[in-house]
This record gives C-alpha cells, structure tokens and sequence, in this order.
C-alpha cells in the first residue's frame, strides 16, 4: 500500500471534481440566461398584457406605457404630474410604501397585490412585480389588472430605460439596419460589446463588418447576404474584435428580415449577445477533461467508474488497484458486489439501488478488506454523472485510517476544550479577529450578558461593545500580533445595562482558522470604586492646599501684632525708668490695640469649623436688635480711632427679634469692619421692613470698591480683593458671614464699584418671639 501523502492528493482530485461540477453548471447557466434574456426582450417587442411605470425614489412617475396610462384613467402627460401613491388606496399606503423600501434594500424584484382608485371612485385590484434600477435610482413597477382578469391587446411601445435593463443583464444589444437605405441604428448596450464611443456615427453596415475578426469576415459577409437575398431567419456565432480596447470577444447575433409593404423597405432587426464567458466556459470544459484523466491516472486515492444501470465496473485508477490488492482485470467487468473487498453483498446491492434513485450516496465510515485479508476504513463517495448521454457512476474510496486517528485525538481535545471552555464559571468568548463575529461563547457568559448561545452566534462584537466597530476590529487584529492582550471596554448587556469589563484576550487557532479566545471580567464595582477614589484624593489635595493656605495665612497674620507686642515691651523694659508717662501710654496702647486684633483673629480662626457654624450652635434667643447693633458701631469706631462716622438709619417698628446674637454681632462686626477699613469717608446702614416679613440690612461705603470680575469669589475661604493693598485679613470672615446668613434663612447680596463704593445688602427673614 503506497502511503506518500494520499490526503492531500485525495483533496486535490476533489477540489478537481468539483471545479469540472462547477464549470458544467457556468456553462448552462450561461446558455439559460441568454435564452431567457432573449424571450425577455422578444416579450417586450410583442403584445404585452401590462402596464409599465417608472418612478423615482420619491414616488413621482417620469415614465409609462400605453396600457399603464389606460390602467390609471389618465390621458397624455397629465399622468408626470402624479406620484404611484396617489393612486394606491389609503389602507394600503403603508404596505405599499414599506413593500418598496424592502424592494430596495434586497435589490431583488418582488411582487404584491394591492387596490388603485381610479379618477377618486373606481376601485382597480392590481398586481405588481417591481424591480429597483440601482444606477438609474429609480423603480420599475409592472402593473397587471386583476379586476376583471382580461386580456390586452395594445402593442406596449418600449422605453429605454426597459430595453436598457434588459440587456444589461442579458449583456444583449439590439439593432436595427435598414437595408433599402443602409442606415444601421445601434442600442446603447450593443455600442458597449463592440466597443464603439457613443460620439462615433454608425450610418453603413461597412462600420459593422470592420469590427469582425478577420478569419471570420468572409464568412459573416457572404452569411449575411444569403440571409438578406433570401430573407431567411439568421443566427451566428463569429469573433469581433472590440474597438475601444482590441479586445478578441466571442458573440452570437440573431435576428430576422423584415419587408415593409407600405415603404418599400427592406430592414434587418435583431440582437447581439456577447458569449464569451460561455466560450470560455466550454474551453475550460474541454481543458477540464484532460485534466481530469490524468488526475484519475495519478490519484492518490482509489477511483471506480461503475455502469449506472448494471452495476458493472469500468474502470479502475492505478492507487485502488495497489489499494486492494486486486488487477485491473480482475476489477473492469465484475459487479461491484463480486468482489471480495465488499463483504456484505445485500448491503452493496441495497446500496446500488438506493445510489440509483438518489444519484449520490456515502458511507463517511466502512471497512474494506484487501485482496490480502488486511482490514482499512475508507471513506465510500458514489455520485451518478452524465458522459455522452449515458449514466455512470463514479465512486471515491479513500483510506481513512490516518484521520481516525487524528479524528480521536480531536475528540479528546474537543472534551478537553468543554471542561475548560464550557464548565469555566468565568464568561467567555470565541471571536473571529477579521470580522468581530462571536464564534461561540460559554453558559457563564450567556448568563452575564442575557443573550441565548444561538442569539450570541449571531453577533458581533460591536453588537456588546460601545466602542465604534472600526476600533474594535483594529485592536482584535493587534492582539492577534502581539499574542496576549488586555484591554478595557464599555459592554451592553441585553437588559439595555452598561458594564465596565476587562478582556484578557489570547490568540489561538482552531481547524486551521486564526481566532480569539477572551476572557471577561465584570469591573464595574473597582472602577466606581477607583472614581471614588480619584474624587476622594482630589477632596484630600484640595484640603491639603486649603490647611498649607491656612497656616500661611494665620502665621502671617498672627505674626504682626504679635511682633509689635514684643517690640512695644522690649522698649518699655529698656526705657522705662526715662520715658514720660505719655509716651509709655502710647506703647500700652499699641499693646493693647495689639491684644485686641490677636483676640479678633482668634474669633474668626475658631469660627472656620464648620462643626462650630452648624444648626447644632444656632442658638437664637430674643434680642434688641438696634441696641446692640449700636454697640457694634462703637465699638469698631473706638477701636479703629477713626474720624469716620457710621450713620444708622432705621425704620424698624418692633424692639425685640429672634436671632443668634452671638452670630448677628459677628455678621455686622465683620461687615461694619470691612467698610471702615477699605474707607476714609462716612458709611451709611439702613434698616427696614419688607413686606412685614423680612428685615432689609444695608451696608454702604464709597471706599476702594471691588473688581467686578472678584466680586463673585469674595465668599470663598482666604480669598481677598487684588486691590486691598496693605490691610490686614485673613480673607476668611465673609464666608463665616455667609454661613451665619444662611443659618437665620437669609440672603447676602454684595455689590460695588471700584474707587466709588460697596454696598452689602443683607435680608433676614422677620424672626419674632
């Protein structure tokens, strides 16, 4: 038994097999479709029992026959003016329009029955078939009325675009030579197979000739004119060789002579189809023989040809007769069923019967015993031909022991692949790298993503994923490169749900086919958790930078009336024993001055937390509010020791509110403070009463003023005005202001101009007890 590769010799006679199959059907396809192309355009040259439309993609008719205009009770060009539509009834627009947008997303042609209203009254059942002319945007729509099932009888006048359809798929041209005055008119498809430029005039038949191949000029030439004396029906088949390119193209033209009484003509009509493929078809046929001979010659795989009605042997390769064991005389003559090989002669008798009837039959699995007693599985292929009209039958016997092997060991691996693909509780994927197509995916990701196996087999990638399919496909084919891969992706789930998953992906290769197997992770916890992180060390940074701002403020503010504090009693110590009691008052007044704006920043520093400005220490109680915002004037007055005045204006009628006096003291105080020091002239306050619920606090200066741009950040901790200059502040005490607003329920509203003044406009809702 010769072992020399027969694997590959056995695909290569059947690859072989198949192409002769294939090239046998090419050749009567193309036979069928240049008969069917010519019944189409004889049809349309003869009595036709429809009415022809053409419309564009909006609807509108811009083209009809006769019998489409009669259908539709119209007269003339009336009928441009309308769309189909117009004439479908109302029921069933919406199945009209959705039947031609199907019509033009298959690009097949299709047909439906539907009702016309004739001139608004007449009601006409139709049925249309309609076809979408691609290159033309528009539709070809047949109409036939059912209504009364007659027969018509006008003559359908052609339209081009008809005949152009037509022979573009036949690959038809027609033509038209009117011998009397030997005028030759061509159709536009005819022009394109001999390859004439529409602007060339063809007016003599000597034009025509001239593109015939020269071996066969003479021969077309005499033709024709024998047809033309005797007015005889003609067909050909003859080379051409096409003007545009020299190109050499098989045609066949076919045609009849036409005597026409009244004019005295003599005309020839008739069409021209280009052959070639078939031409072609039929070499590669004959080629396909030879080759096929010496395949059976030099197979390596055993061959039987068997008489299809008697079951006799005919002929037998050279690798089934080293196979078996047995002579070629041994084989040609014998019933398949006599020899040895086939044991079970009733089941090789059934088998025979069986192939008769079905003309193919395969046995994937069967044991042969040799001439030499020794035992081989072959694969038994029988298939039923036809060679010069009788039927024979040819059978394939290939020896299949290496594949059982290798067969086994697939399905080891095949369970092997299960245990690890199918029972992993992880979800995972098999993809095409290529396409994005989901080749198979495991019970764990079915149940992640909510899809069925069979639903999943038919998407993609794309179809889960929220990334453009374009940058899905060229990050499967990197890792098909650079082996493992990870990535991260936004995936849909079928509940409409967004998932954020990591793709551990692997190349590997299956059958021979280059795939990805990935392996999914539901991440969408840990990146919440990473966002809150993020949010929560950005938090922290910004704490960071407030606490560094912080302490450089207070150090710096603190350090000032401290250091002057220690200058004044160094001073007193040294000179204290010589200097007048005068100017030792001035140093305890510096001190104490001191003191006080130490004390002040300590308040406005204990007043940051916002544990000490919430709900839990608002504590109103009943004051009088004018008293104490008097005290609050004189003191700022006494201590600022300014010549300015803070005039009150009040036109409150009620003494005692309910307020925090502790945070209403710090509100103006704060305020009062600003405005005396940002200010050298008077500052004005106004209190009143706003609708008897709310009292209205106006504070007025016509100090530096503040940046328009500023003025919207003067609310936030530390923040101070680029125009304060040399003022002391720690840039903290409008924000705690703020906050105390907000705990009494009021509104702050700050206003100004730089160089004329600031107006802080304070509304606290009317709080009594």
């Amino acid at each position: 038994m010769v072992e020399s590769k027969p694997q590959n010799l056995i695909e290569e006679l059947k690859a072989r097999n198949i192409e002769l199959t294939i090239q046998n059907q090419e050749l009567q396809l193309a036979k069928d479709k240049a008969e069917i192309a010519a019944q189409k355009l004889n049809l349309l040259c003869d009595l036709s029992l429809v009415g022809y439309f053409i419309i564009d993609c909006r609807g509108k008719i811009v083209k009809f026959n006769n019998s489409g205009l009669a259908l539709l009770g119209k007269t003339g060009d009336d009928l441009l003016n309308f769309t189909f539509s117009q004439f479908i009834t109302k029921k069933n627009l919406p199945n009209f329009n959705t039947f031609l947008l199907k019509v033009k997303e298959t690009n097949v042609e299709n047909f439906c029955v539907t009702e016309l209203t004739i001139n608004q009254e007449k009601q006409v059942l139709v049925y249309l078939t309609v076809r979408f002319l691609e290159k033309e945007q528009q539709y070809l729509i047949a109409a036939l009325d059912r209504t009364e099932k007659k027969l018509l009888k006008n003559i359908l006048p052609e339209k081009e675009s008809i005949f152009k359809e037509i022979q573009r798929i036949g690959n038809i041209g027609s033509f038209q030579f009117n011998i009397s005055t030997n005028f030759l008119e061509f159709s536009q498809e005819l022009r394109f197979i001999l390859g004439f430029h529409d602007s060339i005039p063809l007016n003599i038949i000597e034009k025509w000739l001239d593109i015939i191949h020269p071996q066969d000029r003479e021969m077309m030439e005499l033709y024709l004119q024998e047809c033309i004396l005797n007015q005889n029906l003609f067909r050909k088949e003859y080379r051409i060789i096409r003007k545009n390119d020299g190109e050499i193209r098989w045609v066949d033209g076919w045609g009849e002579i036409i005597f026409d009484d009244e004019a005295n003509e003599l005309s020839m009509i008739g069409v021209i189809q280009d052959i070639t493929d078939r031409k072609l078809a039929v070499e590669k046929v004959q080629n396909a023989e030879t080759r096929s001979h010496r395949i059976f010659e030099s197979s390596k795989e055993g061959i039987l040809i068997l008489d299809a009605i008697t079951g006799q042997i005919t002929d037998a390769n050279p690798f089934l007769i080293d196979l078996i064991g047995f002579n070629y005389d041994e084989l040609v003559g014998k019933e398949l069923w006599e020899i040895g090989v086939f044991k079970n002669i009733a089941a090789s008798k059934e088998a025979f019967i069986e192939l008769q009837n079905k003309e193919y039959i395969r046995f994937e699995d069967m044991p042969l015993e040799t001439k030499a007693g020794y035992s081989i599985d072959v694969e038994f292929v029988s298939n039923v031909y036809i060679v010069d009209e009788n039927k024979v039958i040819l059978c394939h016997i290939r020896d299949i022991s290496d594949r059982k092997k290798v067969d086994l060991a697939l399905k080891e691996r095949s369970q092997l692949y299960f245990a690890m693909f199918e029972k992993n509780q992880t979800p995972q994927l098999l993809i095409d790298p290529m396409s994005g197509n989901i080749i198979d995916v495991n019970s764990a990701a079915a149940q992640f993503y909510g899809y069925s196996l069979e639903e999943f087999k038919l998407m993609t990638l794309s179809d889960i994923s929220t990334f453009p399919s374009e940058q899905i496909l060229e990050e499967m084919k990197k890792f098909t490169i650079t082996g493992p891969s990870y990535f991260q992706f936004i995936h849909k789930l079928a509940s409409g749900k967004t998932c954020d998953i990591e793709m551990y992906t692997s190349p590997l290769s299956i059958s021979g086919q280059a795939l990805l197997i990935s392996t999914i992770n539901d991440i969408s916890k840990r990146k919440l958790e990473e966002e809150r992180l993020v949010q929560l060390n950005n938090k922290l940074k910004e704490v960071n930078v407030l606490k560094s701002q912080f302490i450089s403020t207070v150090s710096h503010e603190f350090r000032t009336p401290l250091a002057g504090i220690l200058s004044s009693v160094q001073l007193l110590q040294i000179y204290n024993d010589t200097w007048d009691k005068e100017k030792k008052e001035k140093l305890f007044k510096q001190i104490f001055d001191a003191v006080q704006h130490t004390t002040a920043l300590l308040d406005d520093v204990s007043l940051i937390d916002e544990e000490q400005t919430s709900k839990s220490f608002f504590r109103p109680t009943n004051i009088q509010l004018l008293p104490l915002i008097n005290e609050i004037i004189e003191e700022n007055i006494c201590v600022s020791e300014t010549n300015q005045k803070v005039i009150l204006k009040s036109n409150l009628d009620i003494k005692n509110y309910y307020m925090d006096s502790i945070m209403i003291r710090h509100i103006f105080n704060n305020i009062i403070s600003n405005a005396i020091k940002y200010s050298s002239k008077n500052i004005t306050i106004d209190l009143n009463e706003i609708d008897n619920k709310k009292i209205e606090f106006i504070i007025k200066d016509r100090g530096i003023g503040i940046p328009d741009d500023e003025i919207k950040y003067l609310l936030d901790p530390f923040y101070r005005a680029s125009n304060r200059g040399a003022v002391q502040g720690t840039g903290f005490g409008l924000s705690i202001v703020k906050r105390f607003v907000d705990l009494h329920k009021g509104q702050m509203l700050i206003e100004s101009v730089v160089d004329k003044g600031t107006a802080v406009t304070i509304t606290l809702p009317y709080l009594q007890q």
